[in-house]
């Protein structure tokens, strides 16, 4: 076991790993309904890892830090600009309340425990789960004149300061929201009934409802052998459509097959009785549609042709605040529909009252040129891929940091970034 304790000493990286390998799978540890999560026991692995007087060099530090605050900026950065338009001062308001408030706060609450400003910081950054502020404190102490042994211990404080106040900082603000927030706006049934108003209005019609959101498939295409009557003296493609839109139902034809030829759809073409159709939508407007058509066929042939779901970032003034029943009726949205819509990372109800804001994921689903044509005029195409833009990421990195090494002495005090 020495061994292996001088291995880490030599080799400190590999002590990180051994963190994040220890934190993440206890953190995924579920005791009843209590878990620690992934950041959590990250932190705690890392102090007890830490007291086998394991020393991080500083390079190393530094390039994990930026990457993660890249990340985090690459996350949040579209919806901070959008913050500081007109609709959102009293958000920015908020925030500056909030961060003037903690700071605050812990300042007076160090004046009274008797903290160093290593343990002050570290009760600023683990209470408020932010991370940042863990290397703004280490970049400032820096720069404060302290000698090295007094600065060591400072900085070596704040991690653990961090860790054990970031517990209270999540499970804390989680029990304070669920029990005493509800409470505050006039009691947890009222505050149930708030948000099956906002539900209600964020919906038109039940038939806008994401009914099978936890479904695999939100969006699907199925065959039918068209047998109804209505079809009887022939209707076109444009009018089919046009009786699903009637009925609160966006599906699109996508196929169709004549005298058992598969033939290029249009919207002017017949549908006649004994044809096979191919109709795309949302799972919950295609459900049930075969006992009207006709009966359901499971043809291969008919199913085989190139499908897209294509995430797209939200960039286009056109679309950008519109809700999604506005952005439905868009003549370029023509057979495709959207799959899901992610704010920050979070995956928001797709119901025809959203507002998808500039900066949101829509992952769009249709025929291949349907969701080109689409996706161009919605914003910015992200394809998934199994590679990193290096370019952007050690492009941003640079910038940013020569920005963050930019500084203003104020009394004696570098204020920077």
């Amino acid at each position: 076991m020495e061994w292996i304790f001088n291995q880490l000493r030599e080799r400190p990286e590999l002590a990180i790993f051994l963190t994040i390998f220890l934190g993440f799978w206890l953190g995924k540890l579920r005791i009843g309904k209590f878990t620690l999560g992934t950041v959590t026991s990250v932190l705690l692995v890392g102090v007890l890892v830490g007291q086998l007087n394991i020393a991080v060099p500083g390079p190393i530090k530094s390039v994990f830090f930026l990457l993660f605050l890249f990340a985090v900026g690459y996350k949040v950065g579209p919806q901070f600009f959008r913050g500081l338009k007109k609709d959102g001062l009293p958000q920015v308001g908020f925030a500056v309340l909030m961060c003037v408030s903690v700071l605050l706060v812990t300042w007076l609450l160090a004046l009274m425990m008797g903290y160093n400003a290593g343990e002050a910081a570290g009760l600023l950054t683990g209470s408020q789960t932010i991370s940042a502020v863990i290397g703004v404190a280490e970049d400032t102490m820096a720069n404060m004149g302290l000698d090295e042994a007094q600065r060591q211990s400072y900085v070596n404080i704040i991690p653990v300061s961090y860790a054990v106040t970031y517990i209270f900082g999540t499970a804390g603000s989680a029990w304070v929201l669920s029990s005493i927030g509800p409470k505050m706006l006039g009691g947890l049934e009222k505050v149930k009934a708030a948000c099956k108003e906002l539900e209600a209005k964020m919906g038109s019609s039940l038939a806008d409802e994401p009914g099978f959101m936890p479904a695999a498939r939100p969006v699907t295409f199925r065959a039918y052998r068209v047998e109804n009557e209505w079809f009887k003296n022939g209707k076109r493609v444009i009018d089919l459509e046009v009786y699903f839109r009637q009925h609160d139902k966006r599906l699109f034809v996508e196929r169709l097959r004549k005298s058992g030829v598969v033939v290029e759809v249009s919207m002017n073409i017949q549908i006649e009785p004994g044809d096979e159709v191919v109709l795309s939508g949302r799972r919950e407007y295609i459900i049930g549609e075969e006992s009207w058509i006709g009966p359901e066929v499971q043809d291969a042939q008919l199913l085989d042709f190139p499908a897209e779901k294509l995430p797209v970032t939200i960039t286009r003034k056109t679309v950008a605040g519109k809700t999604v029943a506005v952005i439905r009726r868009e003549k370029f949205m023509h057979g495709v529909s959207i799959r899901s819509i992610k704010r920050a990372g979070i995956s928001i109800p797709v119901l025809a009252q959203t507002v998808v804001d500039a900066g949101d994921v829509i992952e769009v689903v249709g025929t291949r040129q349907e969701v080109e044509a689409a996706a161009k005029r919605l914003g910015y195409i992200d394809r998934p891929t199994n590679q990193t833009d290096m370019i952007f990421v050690g492009l941003g990195i640079l910038v940013g940091g020569l920005f963050g090494a930019l500084s203003v002495h104020i009394g004696g005090i570098p204020i920077s970034l």
